[in-house]
């Protein structure tokens, strides 16, 4: 079985789900956990990007992410960018900047959780 398994499924990760995804392939869902991190490493969101005047690479940032974390079953942090990616769209970056605000710390625990395992 998967390290780290419940304590992701605790912060919300569907992992059945995600390794169901890559065709039951567990080590590869590993994997791509760890492309995950260095997705969001890549395609960095500051709370600040929220009220600059690039809202194109910032919508483009987040339908990265909403995809990367819609493949891997990240349910909280998926429902998150869903829900900024519409608001964004919609020129209400406040709004998606309070949604951000509160997946941010979500997203720091289930990277802490996929470094923590890796192996």
């Amino acid at each position: 079985m998967m390290k780290g398994r419940e304590e992701l499924e605790k912060l919300g990760v569907n992992v059945a789900e995600g390794v169901d995804r890559v065709v039951g392939d567990e080590a590869l869902y590993e994997m791509m956990l760890g492309m995950f991190i260095d997705t969001v490493n890549e395609n960095r969101i500051s709370l600040e990007d929220f009220d600059g005047d690039d809202m194109e690479g910032l919508i483009s940032r987040v339908h990265i992410l909403k995809g990367m974390t819609g493949n891997l079953s990240l349910a909280p942090l998926f429902d998150g960018y869903v829900e900024m990616l519409g608001m964004l769209r919609g020129g209400r970056a406040k709004e998606a900047k309070a949604v951000m605000e509160k997946i941010l710390p979500v997203q720091a625990k289930i990277i802490e959780c996929i470094q923590a395992n890796q192996a």
